[in-house]
């Protein structure tokens, strides 16, 4: 599953990457889902992956089919009362936790997911802690967290936490990811992640 799949991009990354899943995206905004559902069916997967129109909060697994082995979210990431508000209200509501926040989103993933599934989410890096207290709140314990930079000579940005719903409690923590190189061209191992 892939909670708030905005215009469908890690869908369809996944798909190309793993022919063998079917993936369900649920976006609450209208616009966005009617994006999702048109680059699902011009790139070939109408049969692999289904957005839905609904607020997570509404998602029962039994209209699923059954419960997600692996649940991804590159969820809202500014608190209320933070930042600027952008006047674009789809923009708003992508970026601050209007309607979601991270404790409603790993909640909701507790209900969704299987025991021992995994749950990857993309967030701040300044923010990790509020993550990792709203996973141990609902036992996702973190199998490993990989710090996200810009460049190398950057402090890290983001974070991609993979975490185990009623997981052991032994994290591990891969090598950084770097987006682009010191002069400015995307590194390769970025790239990669965009080829099937």
């Amino acid at each position: 599953m892939d909670l708030g799949c905005g215009c469908g991009i890690i869908s369809l990354v996944l798909a190309y990457q793993y022919p063998d899943i079917e993936i369900t995206g649920i976006e609450i905004q209208k616009e966005l889902y009617t994006f999702a559902r048109q680059n699902v069916l011009a790139n070939g997967f109408k049969r692999r992956i289904h957005v839905v129109h609904d607020d997570i909060k509404n998602i029962k697994f039994t209209e699923t089919g059954t419960r997600a082995d692996i649940i991804v979210s590159n969820p809202p990431y500014k608190k209320i009362g933070t930042g600027r508000l952008n006047l674009d209200f789809q923009k708003a509501m992508a970026r601050h936790e209007i309607t979601l926040d991270i404790d409603m989103l790993i909640e909701c993933s507790s209900r969704l997911i299987k025991n021992q599934g995994s749950l990857f989410i993309v967030f701040p890096f300044d923010r990790l802690q509020d993550l990792t207290q709203a996973l141990s709140r609902h036992d996702f314990f973190p199998e490993f967290i990989r710090y996200v930079h810009v460049k190398a000579d950057t402090k890290a940005s983001r974070v991609i936490v993979c975490a185990v719903k009623n997981g052991n409690r032994q994290c591990s923590s891969p090598s950084s990811l770097f987006i682009y190189t010191l002069d400015n061209k995307f590194t390769e191992e970025y790239l990669s992640l965009f080829r099937p």
